[in-house]
C-alpha cells in the first residue's frame, strides 16, 4: 500500500523590491522537496514591510491551511533557512511556535528540523534554548 508523502508548506519572506534571491531560494525548496519525496501544498511569500513585523498575514494563511491538513496526513513548513522566519532568535522562535501551535513543525533546506520526528532524519534544532544565537 503507498505512503502519502509528507506536505510540505513553503514559506518566505522578501522585503526588498529585487525577488532575484528569493526566487533562488525558492527553487532551492522546492528542489529539496523534490528529492525528499514530498508533496509541495503551496508556496507563501510575505512582501515589503509584512515580510519584517510579527504580523506576516501570509505565513498566517499557511498556518491556517497547515492546521487542517496535520489532521489528516504529516504537514510542516518548510523555508530555506532558520532566517526566512526572522534574523533575530526570539523572532524566529515566537514565528516557529505558531506553526507548532497549529500542530505542525518547521523543516529547512539544510536538513534540521524543530520537530520531534526521528523517523525524518534530520538534526534536531530546539526552539527554546537559553542564550541560543540565530543561525545564520
Amino acid at each position: 500500500m503507498p505512503t502519502t508523502p509528507p506536505l510540505a508548506f513553503v514559506y518566505d519572506r522578501c522585503a526588498t523590491r529585487s525577488h532575484a534571491m528569493l526566487e533562488l531560494r525558492l527553487a532551492g525548496c522546492r528542489a529539496y522537496a523534490e528529492r525528499q519525496g514530498w508533496e509541495v501544498a503551496g508556496w507563501w511569500v510575505d512582501f515589503g514591510d509584512a515580510a519584517l513585523g510579527g504580523e506576516r498575514p501570509e505565513l498566517g494563511a499557511l498556518i491556517g491551511m497547515l492546521g487542517r491538513q496535520v489532521v489528516v496526513r504529516r504537514a510542516f513548513c518548510l523555508v530555506h533557512h532558520w532566517n526566512r522566519f526572522a534574523h533575530d532568535a526570539e523572532g524566529r522562535l515566537t514565528l516557529q511556535r505558531r506553526v507548532a501551535e497549529a500542530g505542525g513543525y518547521s523543516v529547512t533546506t539544510f536538513g534540521e528540523s524543530d520537530g520531534s520526528d526521528e523517523r525524518a532524519g534530520y538534526a534536531r534544532v530546539p526552539t527554546a534554548q537559553a542564550g541560543r544565537q540565530p543561525l545564520g
